[in-house]
């Protein structure tokens, strides 16, 4: 019984933690507003890639896989809220919107959410 308990405080300290480092609505539009281009992933990550985010709400870029395998990136984003919200055309997201959440790792990187789920890492200069 404690050693669960002890569970759920840390997931909730964890939880906590990650929401009040995630980026407001403000600082993702001041980041991203007027266009910006990311790095994604990098080493140990499992992929590296580049994407570019236009003031006008495209995007388009690249990640290849440790593997070798090259996934283009290619559509729309905008900020909705407090998350970063892409539809990519392509890939196992095709067509469907998804909202992220930044959370903050330093001044130039962040680790993606989506729930619960970290899916990657972004960073720029």
């Amino acid at each position: 019984m404690r050693i669960m308990l002890s569970g759920i405080i840390i997931a909730l300290f964890v939880t906590s933690a990650l929401a009040a480092g995630a980026m407001s609505g403000k600082e993702l539009t001041a980041l991203l507003g007027n266009g910006k281009t990311l790095m994604l992933g990098g080493p140990g990550a499992g992929y590296k890639g580049e994407l570019t985010l236009t003031k006008d709400g495209k995007g388009m870029g690249q990640v290849t896989l440790d593997n070798g395998q090259v996934i283009k990136i290619q559509g729309s984003w905008k900020i909705k809220g407090k998350k970063f919200c892409r539809t990519w055309i392509g890939g196992r997201d095709a067509g469907k919107q998804v909202c992220e959440t930044w959370v903050k790792t330093g001044d130039k990187s962040v680790k993606v959410m989506v729930g619960k789920k970290d899916i990657g890492t972004n960073s720029w200069n």
